[in-house]
């Protein structure tokens, strides 16, 4: 299910919703370029079974996992860009959706026997990140 929205002028936001749960959003901006961002909390890095976030950052293993159903929604739509947007923080990390599908730089993992849904997982170093806004 999806919403749109108008945030600024010429901007267009349409929420991606999956029953209650708010997943992200397809932002178009005003020269006619879509993307889709994922929200998610900085805590919610893959870390590959590493104990701690900078520990999966030092070894490479550190990426964000997005759902095969959105992935998929996202292709179908045509949108080439994809990303996380940090809710804590606004800092925004964004590649090319290919690179979700590139067996040399993503990985596939299957947590449908947890409850979960199938998940490919591109690590960080394939994603460039805008840093968001500092509030003090």
């Amino acid at each position: 299910m999806t919403q749109k929205l108008t945030v600024d002028p010429g901007f267009e936001i349409e929420h991606l919703r999956k029953g209650k749960r708010l997943y992200g959003a397809f932002v178009t901006y005003p020269d006619g370029r879509r993307v889709y961002l994922a929200y998610r909390k900085h805590g919610e890095i893959f870390r590959a079974g590493k104990k701690s976030i900078s520990r999966a950052i030092q070894e490479g293993v550190a990426g964000w996992a997005i759902d095969s159903e959105t992935l998929g929604e996202v292709r179908a739509r045509g949108v080439d860009a994809i990303g996380v947007l940090v809710k804590e923080t606004g800092d925004k990390y964004l590649t090319n959706i290919q690179n979700y599908y590139d067996p040399y730089r993503s990985s596939v993992i299957d947590y449908s026997g947890k409850g979960g849904s199938l998940q490919r997982v591109l690590p960080l170093q394939f994603f460039r990140k805008a840093d968001g806004k500092i509030k003090l």
